[in-house]
């Protein structure tokens, strides 16, 4: 081989490595980018469903005062399944990296024993069966638990 051919095939090969670093940098980045806005949207759905099982909470708080009677109280669930349903349908849409998947889905199901949990509270509610009560505390156990498990998912994932 002449001395010209030599150097154009070191210099493709060397174009190949560089283009080749370059691409694996370019995927890490977009990598990153990815976990960075799954975090950011991770953080703000837990965020708001913090927001409306305080806001709940405090409906439940007020029935348990006496302020309201159980007719108001299943109305008010009523009216907040659908949010609650919200946070669900948002935790199914976020397109995590492989890494955040479980977290994810445990934030999912969460969120679905939380609306389980308030279903049983109202039918308490409508019914006064006291198993309809144990059965809704039971689903709020199990959300919390699963709450607790995809935090420590994300962060050991981190």
């Amino acid at each position: 081989m002449k001395r010209k051919q030599k150097e154009r095939i070191a210099i493709f090969i060397g174009l190949g490595v560089i283009a080749a670093v370059l691409a694996f940098m370019f995927s890490l980045q977009l990598q990153n980018t990815k976990a960075q806005a799954f975090a950011e949207s991770y953080g703000k759905l837990v965020t708001d469903s913090r927001n409306l099982t305080q806001s709940y909470q405090s409906q439940v708080g007020k029935w348990k005062l006496k302020q309201y009677d159980n007719g108001t109280m299943t109305s008010i669930t009523d009216q907040y399944l659908p949010k609650f349903q919200s946070l669900v349908d948002r935790a199914k849409a976020l397109q995590p990296p492989q890494k955040y998947i479980r977290s994810r889905d445990l934030l999912g199901l969460s969120f679905q024993s939380e609306i389980e949990s308030y279903k049983h509270f109202r039918n308490f509610l409508t019914t006064g069966l006291r198993a309809e009560d144990d059965v809704s505390t039971k689903f709020l156990s199990d959300a919390l638990r699963y709450e607790t498990d995809s935090f420590s998912v994300f962060n050991s994932a981190q």
